[in-house]
């Protein structure tokens, strides 16, 4: 399967739809979140004896569906995830016990080596520039995508020129609350930080995760209307519907223990939040982009802690009155965190609609 490695030696796996035959056409560069990555490869045999390379991932389901919607779909791998190079130990100490300047410096270089990552790919693939680069972020993906667009001032000039050009959309696709870097709200707790949950966090999270919840009247924008736990009892969570092969493919909880609990959690949450800050309201990165559109989209069945984030970007956004900072917001009615994996088609119209705007 393709990767692409920087000049530094970091590589990067990636999963392609591939180039779209004839036409205009947008490429999509999806950044995963927590545990569930964007693809690895397995050796597979069948009753015939017969042995392929078979390859699975968060956003596969998309990929088929890509060419009729002229759309390309790279989904990458974050560091420590399959296929992509490891952290260094030096890395991994700072992510653990680092000062807060040394940590607010390994999170800028993640979104600047994800920056050359995108950059290299326009490169290698002979991406065109007339349809555009969407850059989406999922789940806890989102402070990566987040720390790619801030990283623009810090970029080779001919790098900054060139992904501005490139860049028209930017997708927060379901963030959570701590991808942002806002403060837990009284009374709500995820699978995280429950006490009466003593099992495994791994199984535990995965289940909580892809739930779908049944909450109040969201239009409020009230945390009461929120549930930690009321989920409906005709669905199924998706992981509860995987073959036990297609979560060991599609996940990984190690290396989210020993990266992205840390980073998402409270040693972080301080430089995650001036990150947000930073890259959604400071109007002189957002003129660095050229006018990219910003949007958030997510679903009405999410764990509340997205939806509670879907209301911050739209609070904050309509607070900040400026169309030089505008945010736009699309929800999807009934959809849970696994969109991408339980409703493809409705996913790919969704990101599609924020395209074309």
């Amino acid at each position: 399967m393709p990767s692409l490695s920087l000049s530094t030696g970091v590589q990067f796996f990636y999963t392609d739809s591939g180039a779209v035959d004839g036409g205009e056409y947008t490429t999509v560069v999806i950044i995963h979140g927590y545990s569930f990555h964007s693809g690895t490869t397995f050796l597979c045999s069948n009753p015939s004896l017969t042995v392929t390379l078979v390859s699975i991932g968060t956003f596969q389901r998309l990929n088929p569906l890509a060419q009729p919607n002229s759309l390309r779909i790279i989904s990458v791998n974050r560091r420590c995830y399959p296929g992509s190079s490891a952290l260094s130990a030096d890395e991994l100490s700072t992510i653990a016990e680092g000062t807060d300047d040394a940590r607010a410096g390994l999170l800028e270089q993640q979104g600047c080596d994800l920056a050359l990552f995108v950059d290299g790919l326009i490169d290698e693939l002979s991406i065109p520039k007339n349809g555009g680069i969407a850059l989406v972020g999922w789940s806890l993906g989102t402070i990566f995508l987040l720390s790619l667009i801030a990283s623009v001032e810090t970029l080779p000039t001919a790098t900054q020129e060139r992904l501005s050009g490139y860049v028209r959309t930017v997708v927060l696709l379901q963030p959570p609350s701590l991808s942002l870097g806002l403060p837990m709200p009284p009374g709500h707790l995820t699978s995280h930080t429950d006490p009466d949950i003593a099992e495994a966090r791994g199984p535990a999270f995965a289940k909580w995760v892809s739930s779908y919840f049944v909450h109040g009247n969201l239009s409020l924008h009230k945390t009461e209307e929120l549930t930690n736990n009321k989920t409906d009892p005709l669905k199924l969570s998706t992981v509860e519907r995987l073959k036990p092969e297609e979560l060991f493919a599609l996940a990984d909880f190690t290396a989210a223990e020993k990266y992205d609990k840390v980073i998402g959690g409270a040693p972080f949450a301080p430089l995650v939040a001036a990150q947000t800050h930073k890259v959604l309201f400071d109007p002189t990165v957002r003129r660095a982009w050229r006018g990219a559109t910003f949007w958030n989209l997510y679903g009405s069945a999410e764990p509340w802690t997205i939806i509670y984030a879907g209301w911050f970007l739209e609070d904050q956004s309509r607070a900040a009155n400026s169309l030089a900072l505008a945010f736009q917001t699309k929800i999807i009615p009934g959809g849970n965190h696994f969109l991408a994996w339980d409703e493809p088609e409705t996913t790919i119209m969704a990101l599609k609609a924020c395209f074309s705007v």
